[in-house]
């Protein structure tokens, strides 16, 4: 059954970004392979996904945290995330690459490449359900 769980990303009060949860194991291996590439929604939020890594896995970094770029035609922002706060960052380039965080992480935010400088390792963030895709919670 596919995930249809929208978040709301902010930082410091503001909302950044309204993603698509994914938390299945071929919904983080797709991530955004297929899809089109991420933009600003008519809310300037950008649009993306949050991957959920498994419980036994967020005591780790490095490779098994990874994310890779084959079959992607577009670059991306992407930013490891542990207990609310970014841990790593960085712009995951298309191709046969593989990017890995240099500590633990519970989730994986994907966001286009534009979005890069919206957040900074040792940002506390917020994640925040939404009960429909275009957010009423901005001002």
């Amino acid at each position: 059954m596919r995930n249809d769980k929208r978040l709301l990303i902010g930082k410091a009060g503001k909302n950044i970004a309204i993603v698509q949860e994914c938390s299945t194991a071929w919904e983080i291996g797709k991530g955004l392979i297929g899809k089109e590439k991420p933009v600003l929604n008519r809310d300037n939020l950008y649009e993306g996904l949050l991957l959920r890594i498994p419980g036994w896995r967020q005591k780790f970094s490095g490779f098994i945290n990874s994310i890779h770029m084959i079959g992607m035609k577009y670059l991306i922002s992407v930013f490891w995330i542990y207990d609310s706060k970014i841990v790593d960052k960085v712009i995951a380039f298309p191709g046969f690459h593989v990017y890995s965080p240099s500590h633990p992480s519970s989730a994986v935010l994907e966001l286009p490449e534009m979005a890069f400088c919206e957040f900074n390792v040792g940002d506390l963030i917020t994640i925040s359900n939404i009960d429909h895709p275009i957010c009423s919670q901005t001002e």
